[in-house]
């Protein structure tokens, strides 16, 4: 493996990544959902100045983990303990879906690097998941989405059920690892403990206080091109 800070040179070959001092090979495209737990969520109010403009800057926060898997970073030692989450309203005019970035950065709690999470949720979404926070009912979140993240290749037939690693792919000069981005496929909060895994999935109905699946099922393939139209937006909501 090389060491941490160091240029790693990168290659990517019929859709395959390689990359210096690590054996393996990795591979996009899995049909299969990343899932994230998620417990101590707050809300955290606020305001911005940007460009001039004073916008508001409410959030959620909280830590998430893996159900299951495993995070890593192509090219890097160690794993995801936790994720800092951040959920964030999308202001883009009509927009029903929401979207998920999974990265490793320094943060000034963290200067050696963390995993973060970010989701960045419909209006009413992001309401109703603060209002349930507000009222006691919101303590565990649970996630679902289908995102760019990448597998071994020799595990890209791993059946559902079984443990898989997932790992952040690496940017163009080799030194930092490049965010992931996904589609939300499902977005439910529960009043269950914030340290509770999230229940399985029944065939009866759905809890009361579960936020039902914003998006309909869709081929992998639609998903992927529709991944990269919806992360467009994120440039014009931030913006």
């Amino acid at each position: 493996m090389v060491e941490t800070g160091a240029t790693r040179r990168v290659a990517m070959a019929q859709g395959l990544m390689t990359v210096e001092g690590s054996p393996d090979r990795y591979v996009q495209g899995l049909g299969r959902s990343v899932r994230l737990v998620a417990g101590r969520l707050r809300m955290v109010a606020g305001f911005a100045l940007r460009d001039g403009q004073v916008e508001d800057a409410s959030r959620i926060e909280g830590q998430a983990r893996l159900v299951g898997d495993r995070l890593m970073r192509a090219g890097f030692p160690g794993e995801a303990a936790s994720l800092a989450l951040t959920v964030r309203p999308l202001a883009a005019t009509g927009q029903a879906r929401a979207l998920l970035v999974l990265s490793f950065r320094e943060t000034e709690d963290q200067p050696e690097g963390a995993y973060l999470a970010e989701i960045y949720a419909p209006q009413r979404v992001f309401d109703g998941l603060a209002g349930a926070i507000a009222g006691g009912r919101g303590q565990t979140l649970s996630i679902a989405a289908v995102t760019s993240l990448w597998v071994r290749e020799s595990e890209r037939e791993t059946p559902p059920g079984v443990a898989l690693s997932w790992f952040l792919g690496i940017d163009g000069d080799g030194r930092e690892s490049a965010p992931a981005r996904g589609l939300v496929e499902s977005l439910e909060w529960h009043p269950s403990g914030a340290d509770e895994a999230p229940p399985p999935p029944s065939s009866g109905e759905e809890p009361a206080d579960a936020v039902p699946d914003l998006l309909a099922r869709i081929d992998w393939s639609l998903k992927q091109i529709a991944l990269v139209l919806m992360f467009l937006l994120i440039v014009v909501a931030l913006k």
